[in-house]
């Protein structure tokens, strides 16, 4: 009975004294908290209705500043308690329980005592709980990653995800709410040319509630996915964010369809050149985007490192739907070699200059695409299998957590992105663009001058509204 109280009275001098170390630790929640206790003790003197008057104007103040400045508010009150709470009361006072009904511990053979992994920092978002947890020696990252399905059952999570930090230390992803389970509203324009937003075009939101920005200046991107995946919401978000600078001339659509228009006909108005039925008319449009990377290159050269388009120099968007068709299932083996050339040659050398690809494919194996690595940043939308994941993401993706195999087919738009730098994935979903807001796309943001016809390669041709003289918008 007397080892039972001293074990009970141990655990809460223990629990006490984190408290007090979590205290210490956060200066910018203690102070507030030590100004609120003051603050009682000295209106506790006063008469009731003082203490009510008082207690009404904090309230009446907190819920004015959540009102006019909610990001200052959750940044500076809101997250921070919220996080003390899930670290120190939820996750630390039942921490130990947790492991020791999941298996997960260590027993010394000198002293007889249990060591479970323990709680080195929490990071609170609104539907993940992100644990950084140490673990004692002898227990591996594999065995807490084998017990995620018993984790996220004791912790009421949905899901639970490992992801590795360092030897002997993992982050555990609880997952407590999924907020991509709405299909997103299509982004609204954003009426700016500033080339900013070029390095950071919102396109849908992450799982942590913040916006995902597409990169599309210096950079390509790789999508992946099954039928019926999404592929269609990243493009068409892509463009839609890209308006702007579409119909002011900064921006060019080169578009290739080889499934005879059934994906980008709806904003074939939007593209610059366009081509969907003829395969040697795609591989000349690759051929001739290539041509006219080299010769940007050559009046480029020595004039500035960084590259902002101008209506004279304007970056070059390539959208090729289905690049299988052009590489993997072409039967014509010269045209096969002539597209992955010129994909290779816009892939190795268009990112200074302005040339951007953005190309999506079903498979993801090597012959698809043998220039799959030159693409810096990769999408995983829903795949077939954990192998394929790592083959779009990188090895060790879906051990880290990017479980695409697991989406369903329910949930089109949702992936991972794994952004050039990063060194994990992250879950995304698409905004939706309907084709009533595609076609209205088309017609409110089409370029003034298309270069190229897609019914006479190699002719110029005018916008209906041009002036016929000048080629000019009216």
């Amino acid at each position: 009975m007397v080892t039972k109280l001293a074990q009970v009275l141990g655990r809460l001098v223990k629990t006490l004294a984190y408290l007090v170390f979590a205290l210490l630790r956060r200066p910018g929640l203690t102070g507030p908290l030590l100004v609120a206790a003051v603050l009682a003790v000295q209106v506790s003197r006063w008469g009731w209705l003082v203490r009510v008057c008082v207690l009404v104007l904090v309230l009446a103040g907190g819920f004015a500043w959540r009102l006019k400045h909610r990001s200052s508010f959750n940044r500076l009150v809101w997250i921070p308690a919220v996080q003390w709470y899930r670290r120190w009361i939820r996750y630390g006072l039942a921490w130990r329980f947790w492991m020791g009904r999941c298996g997960l511990g260590i027993t010394d053979e000198t002293t007889g005592r249990v060591m479970r992994p323990r709680i080195v920092k929490l990071r609170y978002t609104p539907s993940v709980d992100r644990l950084l947890v140490q673990l004692p020696v002898g227990l591996t990252s594999k065995e807490l990653d084998d017990k995620r399905t018993h984790l996220a059952e004791s912790m009421r999570a949905l899901d639970a995800r490992t992801r590795k930090d360092r030897p002997g230390r993992v982050w555990l992803d609880l997952e407590m709410r999924n907020p991509l389970q709405a299909t997103i509203p299509a982004i609204p324009i954003v009426e700016s040319l500033d080339p900013a937003i070029l390095d950071g075009l919102v396109i849908g939101y992450a799982d942590d509630g913040t916006p995902w920005r597409l990169r599309v200046r210096g950079s390509h991107v790789f999508i992946a996915g099954a039928t019926g995946s999404g592929k269609g919401s990243i493009i068409w978000s892509t463009l839609r964010a890209l308006a702007p600078f579409i119909r002011a001339g900064l921006v060019e659509i080169w578009a290739v369809d080889p499934k005879g228009g059934m994906e980008l006909e709806f904003g074939k108005d939007l593209f610059t050149r366009y081509e969907r039925d003829d395969y040697q008319a795609m591989v000349a449009l690759l051929e001739d985007a290539a041509t006219d990377m080299d010769e940007r290159c050559r009046r480029l050269r020595g004039t500035t490192r960084t590259f902002n388009p101008t209506t004279a120099t304007p970056l070059v968007m390539v959208v090729v739907d289905e690049l299988a068709t052009l590489t993997a299932l072409q039967p014509d083996r010269r045209l096969q070699g002539r597209a992955e050339n010129a994909l290779g040659l816009l892939l190795t050398k268009g990112r200074a200059p302005g040339f951007h690809v953005l190309a999506a494919v079903q498979d993801v194996t090597k012959r698809v695409c043998e220039w799959r690595d030159l693409f810096p940043d990769k999408i995983a939308l829903r795949l077939g299998k954990a192998t394929e994941v790592d083959m779009v993401l990188g090895d060790d993706a879906w051990d880290n957590g990017a479980l695409c195999d697991s989406i369903p087919r329910s949930l089109p738009g949702i992936g991972y992105v794994l952004m050039e730098g990063q060194a994990h994935a992250t879950r995304v979903r698409a905004a939706y663009v309907t084709d009533d807001e595609i076609r209205a796309m088309a017609r409110d943001y089409r370029p003034r001058r298309v270069l190229h016809s897609i019914d006479a390669p190699g002719n110029t041709t005018q916008n209906p509204t041009d002036d016929p003289e000048t080629g000019e918008a009216a």
